[in-house]
């Protein structure tokens, strides 16, 4: 019998069906029981107090040890700072939502899910984090909140601080055992290389504005209405994606009803405004994250969303209410001899860019028009092409340059940089070539006459 391959959806479920048997059947054998749940309630305000410190301890932690720092870190070497304040986000989400005390078959498939979302049989195939990072993880969370409740407690209720650090205990060897089912033989060398000097300061304020943001405590942001389409130009059942004060924006007519979500998948950063809607359940087009259209909510983990935007029909035009564009605060994570300093110069105009933000054997972006354009560096020779992989539109972008050949990392197409020809499928047709005119330290795209 030939297994068929699953499809994303599928990646992204598989396991679930049995995991609130499995986490009973563990939570049985190490001894976790109501008592300890109850334990774990009672002193959930202290876990809420600490969190904050407790992730911004952990990616601090991270982010010293090159294996794991490298999946924070961007193409031309600084922080990823959005990746790395959404990896907080989930990270904050999850202890919350373990500390709530609440342990049903619907947190046992959240777990089940998170474990699988770190190896190569979750949604994205790309993403695989070694299984003793995911050890480690639990051991820092473990020693991290047993800390904490003996800050807390130990002088105050020394009775409930004994509960409570016995049920975290057995909750965690529960909590392990489900993340690390997910992995089979599965095996990742890494290379040992000099630790860096983390700013823990920025980090801190970083996790802090992570979880005020998911409580939702921040100060308004102001807004600004903007008219984005004629009623008449999405019928029902249709969407139109939008740009507002810089942000992409999924309009979606469905059911008679109107929602507006923003186009940015919270999982990578993928289009998730235009992907597949099979009742109200949005599906990411690139690792099968999927949202319920409605709400934002991610399925597997409702409190979890994407942003939404106030939407009403005024005179026959859609008006949405969208954040005014404000500079976004950058923090320095990285201190010490290998801290990146940017120096201080121009901007560029549109299409441009500096050589060194593209090194050998690396891709940059660019927008020419309004269209996004990516920038190919073959042994310091300069090519472009349009981004968009003309097979599902995957971001070129984002691929892996071999030579002069970039590979979709979407689903594996490939394409000649130099002349945009494909090269191998599922793509059949070419991409758009752009040329690169290269002036002092500065590289400059035109479309090809």
């Amino acid at each position: 019998m030939v297994d068929t391959p699953m499809t994303q959806e599928e990646k992204t479920r598989r396991g679930a069906e049995d995991a609130g048997k499995y986490f009973r059947y563990v939570t049985d054998f190490v001894g976790f029981t109501a008592q300890d749940a109850l334990a774990i309630r009672e002193s959930g305000l202290v876990i809420e107090k600490h969190l904050p410190q407790i992730v911004a301890d952990f990616y601090s932690h991270l982010m010293r040890y090159p294996p794991t720092r490298k999946h924070f870190i961007k193409k031309d070497g600084t922080v990823d700072q959005d990746y790395l304040q959404k990896r907080m986000h989930h990270l904050t989400n999850f202890w919350r939502r373990t500390a709530s005390g609440h342990y049903d078959d619907d947190y046992a498939r959240y777990v089940d899910y998170v474990g699988r979302a770190h190896t190569m049989h979750g949604a994205d195939p790309t993403i695989y984090i070694a299984e003793r990072y995911v050890i480690g993880q639990v051991g820092f969370m473990q020693r991290a909140i047993s800390q904490a409740l003996t800050d807390e407690l130990h002088e105050y209720d020394p009775d409930l601080e004994n509960r409570a650090i016995r049920a975290w205990n057995l909750l965690m060897m529960v909590i392990l055992e489900m993340l690390a089912r997910a992995y089979t033989d599965e095996h990742e060398l890494e290379p040992a290389g000099p630790l860096l000097a983390i700013n823990e300061t920025s980090m801190k304020d970083l996790a802090v504005h992570t979880y005020e943001a998911g409580l939702g405590l921040l100060r308004p942001v102001e807004k600004k209405e903007v008219r984005v389409a004629a009623e008449t130009d999405i019928p029902d059942g249709e969407r139109l994606l939008v740009e507002a004060e810089g942000i992409s924006i999924g309009i979606f007519h469905h059911r008679g009803n109107w929602y507006a979500v923003r186009n940015h998948c919270l999982h990578r950063g993928g289009p998730v405004a235009t992907g597949k809607l099979n009742g109200d359940v949005l599906t990411c087009p690139w690792h099968g994250y999927q949202y319920d259209v409605t709400t934002g909510s991610l399925l597997v983990d409702p409190a979890v969303k994407l942003e939404t935007y106030p939407l009403e029909l005024r005179d026959g035009e859609v008006v949405i209410r969208v954040p005014r564009k404000a500079e976004e605060q950058a923090f320095d994570f990285i201190i010490g001899e290998e801290k990146r300093l940017e120096q201080a110069r121009p901007a560029l105009p549109e299409g441009a860019f500096y050589l060194d933000k593209v090194p050998a054997g690396s891709v940059g972006l660019v927008q020419v028009g309004g269209q996004a354009v990516a920038v190919y560096n073959v042994e310091g020779e300069y090519y472009a092409t349009s981004a968009a992989c003309t097979h599902a539109g995957g971001p070129l972008n984002e691929g892996e340059l071999k030579g002069s050949t970039i590979i979709c990392p979407w689903h594996g197409s490939c394409f000649d940089v130099t002349s945009g020809a494909a090269r191998c499928g599922p793509a059949e047709s070419p991409v758009r070539p752009y040329r690169v005119a290269v002036e002092g330290d500065v590289g400059r795209v035109h479309p090809v006459d």
